[in-house]
């Protein structure tokens, strides 16, 4: 099981300290990404898929909603920020990335918590001062 318990202080040290934790992230997978606007969440996900050999760019969803991404194993990016609307994620076919084995990467997972699955793991994240962030799982 995924443990994390760390603090960066810069971007560039979150991409680094996802990246390595690349190899940790399974298919089936969904974790749930919880913290503030720019408390390093996004940041986390584009190392994790520069460790799954992803090279392409990686932007948060947050006006697509969803994006998809072939890296090693096929990643599947939400963002839940700017659609809070539960029946709306329901029509969308949300449930059908969970039921697949894609990793599921969810920002602002708290929005949709009654459609996620119990197996759903979360990580939190929390700004400390200036550039610090303390990155854990709960």
């Amino acid at each position: 099981m995924l443990s994390i318990d760390k603090i960066t202080a810069s971007t560039e040290e979150t991409t680094l300290l996802a990246e390595s934790l690349a190899s940790n992230f399974k298919p089936g997978s969904i974790y749930g990404f919880i913290g503030d606007l720019a408390s390093g969440k996004t940041t986390f996900i584009k190392g994790l898929l520069l460790g799954m050999q992803f090279n392409g760019m990686v932007n948060s969803p947050t006006f697509t909603l969803i994006n998809e991404y072939n890296a090693d194993q096929k990643v599947i990016h939400i963002d839940c920020y700017r659609e809070q609307d539960i029946s709306r994620w329901v029509q969308i076919g949300i449930s059908e990335y969970f039921d697949s084995s894609n990793i599921v990467l969810i920002e602002w997972p708290e929005i949709i918590e009654e459609l996620l699955p119990e197996a759903t793991k979360y990580i939190k994240f929390e700004n400390i001062e200036n550039n610090k962030r303390r990155i854990r799982t709960i």
